[in-house]
Formats: C-alpha cells, sequence, structure tokens
C-alpha cells in the first residue's frame, strides 16, 4: 500500500478537523472508542500511531464522532 502524500494528509486531516469543530467538537463515548482503538490495533494498514490509509494519528481519528475508518471497519 502507497502512504498518502504529506500534502494529501494535510489536507485530509484540515477537512476532519473542519467537521469536528462543525460538530461542536463532539466526540464518541469512551466504550466506542475503545472498540475502535481496539479494530485499529489489529489492522494491518496500521503504521505505529497511525493509519497507513489516511495518514491520520489514531487517538484523534477514533475519538471524533465525525469520522469514520477509511476502511469501513468502524
Amino acid at each position: 500500500m502507497t502512504k498518502p502524500s504529506l500534502k494529501d494528509q494535510v489536507f485530509s486531516f484540515a477537512r476532519s478537523a473542519s467537521k469536528y469543530v462543525a460538530s461542536g467538537l463532539d466526540d464518541v463515548a469512551k466504550d466506542v472508542y475503545e472498540q475502535r482503538l481496539q479494530i485499529c490495533n489489529t489492522c494491518e494498514d496500521r503504521e505505529g500511531r497511525r493509519c497507513g490509509v489516511c495518514g491520520c494519528y489514531l487517538s484523534m481519528k477514533a475519538k471524533w464522532k465525525t469520522e469514520e475508518c477509511p476502511n469501513k471497519k468502524w
């Protein structure tokens, strides 16, 4: 798999952050957050603390209610 370019990662983060702010900084419940991270922990596309598909930091992506897994796993 090819990692997204730095430019694509920046645009993806800006788009995600804009949606998150527009939502009123709405987070998922703690149990949902933990469930999402468990799924990410076993994902073959995980690269350290980041998603290898979109480049986002998993701790933020899994917490924000406005986000979804790029592989549709959650």
